[in-house]
This record gives structure tokens, sequence and C-alpha cells, in this order.
């Protein structure tokens, strides 16, 4: 039988959520079924870039190397090129620009994972104006592939339900997962001496969040609340990442001696297994990765109450606790609540709520199943 060749499109291998889950895709395929390809679309971003990776699993991979002004126009054409030369059975766009971008392309399934809500997401990236245009657009455009039959999934329930709730759309989910092998359980008799190495305070606890600094991660709140806390001097707000509001946050807050701007770091494993307790303010998700990582480091975590913070929580509810997104007063009061807790216990749930639910083997499992359903049913679900 011959292998289902099944091509990820993408804008370029940006160090970002949806990457990294087609990279735990790809790594855990069984190759003597399916032989996967990567295109992307963009140049690399020299510093920012997970391409070596893709390429140390001994795949094909093909660049189109439009700038990202010219693939609006182009981009169409070239990845029509590309699909031609390889033939693929199953096309899977990473995100819905490179998803557009391979419809030009007419002898493979095309597939997506929608991995956001349009309409919360996109206003934060493209501005609210042009966010709600394109949302609008993708959301039409998903109806009508899905009426010709063409399959799309979340990447969890709680989006499921949304785009059911709010757009009357039946669409599957598969949860995200954590690559446990990167993301490895931390061993608490050596937080000393990696905090010593990263040069954080060795007798307080650590609240740390990683990702995007952008309004919808809304890391504003954790500062608030976390700068409102009494004993606030006996705790560290560790902030990892990058984003369009970082600088104005920074300079905003790192006057405070015990709110630490780390910015973007190659080693999160390492400042994960220095610290305490995870801690994320979003507005809005889609299963959130590093919520996901942190859990899978051994850390409780303490979550806004948005649907998939509480989707993650319903895996094991003792692993940490969430408030009610924008009730600073109480985000105040489980932080202070947390100085008191068994930490260390509440991280061993966390950790075994992920090995049980949420691992990339599973993950990735699921989707190779979806695949050949898809191939059996003649490219629909």
């Amino acid at each position: 039988m011959s292998k289902i060749r099944i091509a990820f499109v993408e804008t370029n291998c940006k160090k970002n959520g949806p990457i990294k889950q087609t990279l735990n895709i790809i790594r855990n395929m069984d190759r003597e079924i399916f032989e996967p390809y990567l295109i992307t679309v963009w140049p690399e971003e020299l510093d920012n870039s997970m391409i070596d990776e893709y390429k140390n699993l001994g795949i094909s991979v093909y660049s189109a190397n439009v700038s990202k002004k010219k693939s609006i126009i182009f981009g169409k054409q070239a990845i029509k090129k590309i699909l031609k030369e390889i033939k693929p059975d199953i096309v899977q766009g990473v995100g819905m620009p490179p998803y557009r971008m391979t419809l030009g392309y007419k002898d493979a399934v095309h597939f997506v994972t929608l991995r956001n809500y349009c309409y919360e997401d996109y206003p934060d990236y493209y501005g609210k104006f042009m966010g709600t245009v394109m949302a609008f657009l993708d959301i039409n455009l998903i109806k009508k592939r899905m009426v010709m039959g063409e399959p799309f999934v979340t990447c969890s329930e709680s989006l499921t339900k949304m785009y059911k709730n709010k757009q009357n759309m039946e669409i599957p989910f598969i949860r995200n997962g954590v690559d446990v092998s990167q993301y490895t359980k931390r061993n608490v008799n050596e937080v000393p001496e990696i905090r010593k190495k990263l040069n954080l305070p060795q007798n307080k606890v650590i609240f740390v969040y990683s990702g995007g600094f952008i309004d919808r991660k809304n890391q504003k709140e954790a500062i608030t609340a976390f700068l409102n806390m009494k004993k606030n001097q006996e705790a560290v707000l560790l902030l990892l990442g990058d984003g369009k509001d970082f600088e104005t946050l920074k300079s905003q807050y790192e006057k405070y001696e015990n709110v630490l701007f780390r910015g973007k770091v190659s080693n999160v494993n390492e400042y994960l297994h220095a610290s305490d307790v995870y801690l994320s303010t979003s507005k809005s998700e889609g299963l959130p990765n590093g919520v996901l990582e942190a859990m899978a480091c051994g850390l409780p975590v303490l979550l806004s109450n948005i649907p998939q913070h509480i989707e993650v929580l319903e895996a094991d509810s003792s692993c940490g606790h969430s408030y009610i997104l924008g009730d600073v007063k109480r985000l105040t009061g489980l932080l202070e609540e947390m100085l008191e807790e068994n930490l260390i216990d509440m991280g061993e749930k966390s950790y075994k709520a992920v090995m049980d639910n949420f691992t990339a083997v599973g993950m990735s499992r699921r989707y190779q199943e979806l695949y050949l359903r898809i191939m059996s049913k003649g490219g629909k679900i």
C-alpha cells in the first residue's frame, strides 16, 4: 500500500503554539503509513525559527520564499506550484492564511485545525475593524468549504462548543498536546541550583507566565493583582515572552523589584523548573500551550475562568485554581492563598493530568486516525 502523503503548509516556522503543535503531529507520525512534507510561504526569521527542528525529522521541506506582502497576491500560485510537484493526498493549512493559499490546488483534500475563535482573536492582531472584517470572511469561507464536505477540527472542546453556540457550526475537536520529552517534570531538589543559575531569588514563591504579550493575554490584570497582594514581597512575578505590549508593560512596571521581565528566552523549560505556580489571565485561548507545558513540568496553575482554561482544569480540579476574568480582587486573594498551599502536591496532580490527557503522542495518534478516516471516506470526516 502506498503511503498517505500529507503536506503541511505554514506561513513560516516562527516559534509559536500552532507551529509547535504541527511539529508534534509530525514527530510522532507512523512513517510506515504517512509521508509528511513541510511547505513554508514566507522567508524564515533567523532568530525566531523552528525550521531546523522540522528538518531534523528527516522530512522534505519546501519554501515558496515569498515575502509577507507579495504572498497576498502571489502566495496561492507559488504554493500551487509546489503542491503539484509533491502531489499530496491531504493538504493541511497551519492557520487560515496558509489554508487559503492551498485552495488553488484541486487534487487533494484540504484541511485545517481552527486554533482560535476568529472574532475574539483577529481584532487583537489586525486591529478592531480589519480584524472583524477578516473574521467575517474566514467564517464564511469555513462554512462554504464545510458545505462542500471538507473536514475541519478545532484544538479544544471549548472551541468546538463556541463555534456551535455562536455560528451553529458542527466541528469536531482534537485537543492540543504537549511534548513531554521537551517539557519535562522538574526535580524539586534541583530548584535551588536552577534558580542560582538563572539569577532568581531562592526563598520566594515564583509565579510565572510564558507567551505572547498582547491584549488578549491580559498580563496587566496579572501584574495588578500581584502588586495588590499584602505579602507580595514573599513572591516574584516572572514574565517570559515578547509581543507588542511587552515594552509598554515593562516600562510601566519594571520599577517593582519583584516583577521580573525576562523577555523571550530559549530555555523556557528551565525557567518553569525554577518556578512554583503558572499564572494565566488570558481573555481567550485555543487550548493554552503555555499552561500545558507548565503542568508537564509539574507546576500547579492559577487561571482565568475562560472555557479553554476550565477545560484543562476539568482533567483534575485539584491541580490549581480559577477566578472570574476581570475580578482582580479575587485573583489577588488566590495568589495569597497559594503562598500557603502545598504547591508540590498540586504540581504532582498537574503532571498526572497532562500525562493522562494532553500529550503530543496522544494528539498525533488522534490526527493520524483522522487522516485515515478522511482517506477512507473520500475526503470527508
